[in-house]
């Protein structure tokens, strides 16, 4: 059978179909008209009309999931920024609208300023009127460090959904000091340097020591001055020579990043760290040379065991 033909005439019919219902206050004619016109053209302009229908119905979580398929687009413009902002609060999903502001380079000081009050004063609301969803957080949080395995995107999401800012500090400040997931954790510090959270927190490292962080002095893990250098030699010089062996230093790096963050090992004897990796890789490969330089580096040698044997518990 061969692919379904689209005539453009077609689809501009469907769409003047969509946007009369939509002037007539027929929104549900019209989010089945858009819809059809979306099936027939992925666009990010037919998606703005399809998703201005779906908020008109007031099915919100569907409005933000299509409107997440042009997510840069509306990240270009203020406007489009203004009305995907908007879905993110009909949806209740307040860190991300933050974490959204605070990535954004259109907004001005005073725009910034604007939409926060718009969130913040939504999350008040949030907090006097839903006791209950934060005990179910904290339930979440405990039997995710039960696990001491990664948390997926869904169950993230999930978690997210209808958590205000507020919540979510005080959250961290009772959970942190005494998790042991080492996936977990660095993805919660990481949440709050996104979030600019100003706070100095308790929390465990991954070598199960209690340490005080102050989160305004923390780089995101990908910005870690030692992290980037180390990136930028196993991209360039070492994937000259070879691939693989670049490949494989890489993924070795980011696994002890995602790890060992924010109390990342690396950041001292970068140097030394950097030809662990390529001397570990060679022993693999069979170089008895390398089994000799990796002798001398057995600090580092016992760190990155200890590494590896947080990310085989959950195997």
């Amino acid at each position: 059978m061969g692919e379904k033909i689209v005539f453009p005439d077609e689809l501009q019919r469907i769409i003047r179909l969509g946007k009369k219902k939509m002037a007539d206050e027929e929104y549900l004619s019209s989010c089945q008209y858009f819809k059809k016109a979306y099936e027939m053209e992925m666009s990010f302009t037919v998606n703005q009309l399809y998703v201005a229908a779906l908020l008109k119905l007031e099915d919100f979580p569907t409005a933000l999931n299509v409107a997440e398929d042009f997510l840069e687009e509306y990240k270009k413009e203020e406007e489009t920024l203004a009305q995907y902002l908007r879905i993110l609060l009909l949806n209740q999903q307040f860190l991300v609208a933050r974490k959204t502001i605070y990535q954004s380079s259109l907004l001005t000081k005073e725009k910034t300023h604007a939409f926060m009050h718009q969130v913040e004063q939504l999350e008040l609301a949030v907090d006097l009127l839903d006791p209950e969803n934060l005990q179910q957080k904290r339930q979440l949080l405990k039997s995710w460090d039960q696990n001491k395995g990664p948390v997926t995107p869904n169950a993230w999401a999930k978690f997210q959904q209808q958590l205000t800012y507020p919540q979510f500090v005080a959250l961290m400040q009772d959970f942190l000091p005494t998790s042991k997931n080492n996936f977990l954790r660095p993805r919660l510090i990481e949440e709050l340097v996104l979030l600019k959270c100003d706070k100095t927190i308790t929390t465990n490292s991954w070598q199960d020591v209690a340490m005080q962080v102050e989160l305004t002095k923390l780089s995101l893990p990908e910005e870690i001055p030692a992290y980037k250098a180390m990136q930028h030699y196993f991209e360039s010089e070492i994937a000259a020579v070879d691939v693989q062996m670049a490949q494989y230093c890489l993924a070795e790096l980011k696994m002890d990043l995602a790890l060992t963050y924010p109390f990342v090992p690396f950041t001292k004897n970068t140097a030394l760290w950097q030809e662990s990796y390529v001397l570990k890789y060679q022993q693999i490969m069979g170089k008895s040379i390398a089994e000799k330089h990796l002798e001398k580096l057995l600090e580092i040698n016992l760190q990155k065991e200890k590494i590896r044997q947080i990310y085989h518990e959950i195997l």
